[in-house]
């Protein structure tokens, strides 16, 4: 369901930041560019988005960390089938709508990595974590506020306290402690000491400071539930500081690690080192503690704000929950991405010739999975091409047997033949034959045990897999593997192959070409290249050139330009493209100095030079003319292999509205930096002549007083005129200042501004 439509890498090796890449529609997408541009960099990054295995030899000598997306489409409501419990109703509608998702898969310091949703999706899921954390940012203020004024509370009780005590000092400190009795109730020994008026007032005093310590104490008694709150959120708050901390230290030390091992180029997880296996687990540890912590103190604050409110503890936990559900989905960008990559297609990077079919492999290898066995992958896919498993080899007749791989012999070389064009010698063609075998009694404890020996012979000799050259193996290998991927049904495939068929001929490499032409209905390919001969050129559309940013410089950054940006490339980066189109600048009315204004035929390209001389339009913009409508994609991909820019205009009639379709998807399927490179007419215009106004038209093209009630294009088609004779004759009299601007009605002139208005926005 899942179909790879565009991708983005960032922070891995020479790749700082590509953007968003769109690969071609059609299923093949080639990478054109110099050795040492990021061409194998962009696959493994692709093949690493959906391993998630780095080693330190892909960062950045800043040890920035990588960051891989990419972009499939969808079946619109697909999402909302696969996605477990009920969303709610904000994303079911927006997972219900989607037709495209994007998965990011980013690395954290200890180089594993974490798979997410990003897009619209993410936006949606970080809207709702954003107000969760104003909800929070509002409750700390008050839980703040409730604070200090309880610490207010206490030091004003502390201070009663005190002056209470003073006061009670002062009764002690009178002879006789007369009044302090009666002041207490209690009978004085000299209740007649006439010391009594030394303090008028001092019991109403008391007795005020009494009153006002009960009304603080009992406020601080309905304060103890809200304090207790605080004090946790305050240690909540210092163990997330410190596990934050460590955990910065620690990523300090993983950094100074992975700078030391990029330097000595060993493997990340060596366990012989236990300082740094002790650092490894630490950290680990630490970052998954904080996590809980972080959530943990997340929950205490929306706890405390129903303390707050007036809630006991009991009703605070219950609208916990409440409120967690209301601001937070049940879902998060991590959660969402690891349920959605279970869909995900498969990424495999060709393994070149570590997939070589082997001279013999033993059966019970074959049947046991025995990956580690030389040539395991190659017999494997041999076997699913000709579509067999164990029980085909059970068959109780020997005569029978052999029939039948004589049988599958014979159908696997014409599949074979139908993509390996070459011959040796004028028509010998090779042939590819297994055979069953069993182990003589000289082989000790295999004696007896089953076998498969593979061939590649001709007419002249019967040899191994090994006797043959390099080409024939590595070919071999590349149709077996592709064709065997193409029967698998259960899962999609993206396959990423560098640099296919070096070892070959010219010839043999268009045929790695009709291979990816095969397959591409069910596996998309994306490959990188040198060779003229593995780019079409009809097909440009599935070019992407990669280059460094500054060319005389391996630390520049690497960056890739799409098809619509080929005026951008070196002449080096271009080189595959040009080899098989020659020199640009040879073909008569191409330019590069500014666009190129692709129009339907000749005829259009007569009319409208006629008007831009008569507006007097100076932009740098030429116009070229197809021999047809059909013809129209073959010169945008002439003029993309040569790297100028180029625009198209077409007018709003059948065939014209079906070239516009057909370029969406082949051509300007890439992001062109705000221009619009495919101009439509409005539909008023089925053809340029249309742009006169019809008694124009007839005074100054056809010079005819005969009335027109139809459209000019059509009346030119009903008539049988000369279409190219008349237009050119307009053109002709134009640049001899025969017919001028103010010759035409005001109708004609606002179609002409309306086209240059067009054409202005190429400039």
């Amino acid at each position: 369901m899942m179909k790879l439509t565009a991708f983005r890498i960032r922070n891995f090796r020479s790749i700082v930041d590509i953007g968003w890449q769109n690969i071609s529609p059609d299923n093949i997408t080639c990478l054109i560019g110099q050795n040492e541009s990021g061409k194998t960099s962009v696959l493994e990054g692709l093949k690493v988005f959906y391993t998630g295995v780095i080693s330190e030899d892909v960062l950045r000598s800043d040890l920035t960390l990588p960051e891989i997306s990419c972009r499939f489409s969808i079946p619109k409501g697909w999402l909302l089938k696969i996605t477990d419990n009920q969303p709610g109703p904000e994303l079911k509608e927006l997972l219900s709508g989607l037709t495209y998702l994007e998965l990011t898969r980013s690395w954290i310091q200890d180089l594993s990595s974490v798979i997410k949703v990003s897009g619209e999706i993410s936006q949606y899921l970080d809207s709702l974590e954003d107000a969760w954390r104003i909800y929070l940012g509002d409750v700390i203020v008050k839980l703040q506020e409730e604070m200090k004024i309880t610490e207010n509370l206490e030091a004003d009780l502390l201070k009663i306290t005190e002056e209470e005590t003073s006061i009670k000092s002062k009764f002690l400190q009178n002879e006789g402690k007369g009044l302090y009795f009666r002041l207490f109730g209690k009978k004085s020994i000299d209740s007649k000491n006439s010391k009594n008026v030394q303090f008028p007032g001092l019991k109403n005093q008391l007795n005020e400071l009494k009153k006002n310590k009960e009304e603080i104490g009992n406020i601080l008694i309905k304060k103890q539930t809200l304090k207790k709150a605080g004090e946790k959120w305050q240690k909540l708050k210092e163990k997330c500081k410190l596990l934050d901390n460590h955990l910065n230290e620690l990523s300090d030390k993983l950094e100074e690690r992975h700078q030391k091992m990029t330097l000595l180029m060993r493997p990340l997880d060596d366990e012989s080192d236990l300082e740094w296996t002790g650092v490894l687990n630490d950290y680990r540890k630490t970052r998954s503690e904080l996590d809980s912590k972080i959530t943990e103190l997340d929950t205490h604050i929306a706890f405390s704000g129903y303390i707050i409110e007036g809630s006991n503890e009991v009703e605070a936990e219950t609208k916990v929950k409440e409120i967690i559900q209301s601001y937070r989905s049940k879902y998060n960008s991590n959660m969402l991405g690891k349920k959605y990559f279970e869909y995900c297609p498969v990424f495999e990077l060709f393994e070149d010739f570590g997939s070589l079919l082997p001279n013999r492999i033993d059966m019970e290898d074959i049947v046991t999975g025995n990956v580690n066995v030389e040539g395991y992958k190659a017999a494997r896919n041999f076997l699913s091409l000709a579509q067999l498993d164990y029980s085909f080899f059970q068959q109780p007749s020997s005569r029978i047997l052999k029939q039948k791989i004589e049988n599958l012999n014979n159908s696997l070389t014409r599949n074979f033949h139908d993509f390996w064009q070459q011959s040796i010698g004028r028509n010998n063609k090779i042939n590819i034959q297994f055979e069953l075998d069993h182990y003589s009694a000289a082989y000790g404890n295999k004696a007896g045990k089953p076998y498969l020996e593979f061939w590649i012979k001709d007419e002249g000799e019967r040899l191994y897999p090994k006797q043959r050259s390099r080409g024939v193996r590595w070919f071999l290998s590349f149709y077996m593997e592709l064709k065997a991927s193409a029967g698998i049904t259960d899962k999609q495939i993206v396959m990423l192959v560098d640099e296919p068929g070096v070892s070959l001929h010219a010839r043999a490499q268009e045929d790695v070409l009709k291979v990816f032409e095969d397959i591409k209905d069910k596996i998309q390919v994306i490959y990188t290249t040198h060779s003229p001969h593995l780019v079409e050129i009809n097909k440009l559309h599935r070019v992407l050139a990669v280059q460094r940013d500054d060319l005389d410089s391996l630390r520049s950054t690497t960056r890739i330009l799409d098809p619509l940006r080929l005026a951008a490339a070196s002449p080096d980066t271009l080189t595959p493209l040009q080899s098989i189109m020659g020199n640009p600048m040879g073909g008569e009315g191409f330019t590069s100095r500014g666009v190129n204004l692709i129009v339907n035929d000749t005829g259009s390209f007569y009319i409208l030079n006629a008007i831009i001389i008569l507006m007097g339009f100076k932009g740098k913009v030429f116009l070229i003319p197809s021999t047809s409508v059909s013809s129209i994609p073959l010169l945008c991909n002439i003029l993309m292999g040569w790297g100028m820019e180029f625009a198209v205009l077409l007018f709003e009639n059948d065939e014209e509205l079906h070239i516009a379709e057909l370029l969406k998807t082949t051509v300007f399927t890439t992001d062109n930096g705000g221009r619009e490179l495919l101009i439509r007419m409005p539909v008023t215009f089925l053809n340029s002549e249309d742009l006169l106004s019809t008694l124009d038209f007839k005074n100054h093209v056809l010079y005819s007083r005969e009335g027109i009630t139809v459209s000019n294009s059509k009346y030119i088609r009903e008539k049988e005129i000369p279409r190219n004779f008349i237009l050119s004759r307009f053109l002709s009299n134009v640049k001899e200042g025969k017919i001028s601007a103010k010759d035409f009605d005001e109708e004609t002139l606002e179609n002409f501004r309306l086209f240059i208005d067009l054409v202005k926005g190429l400039k």
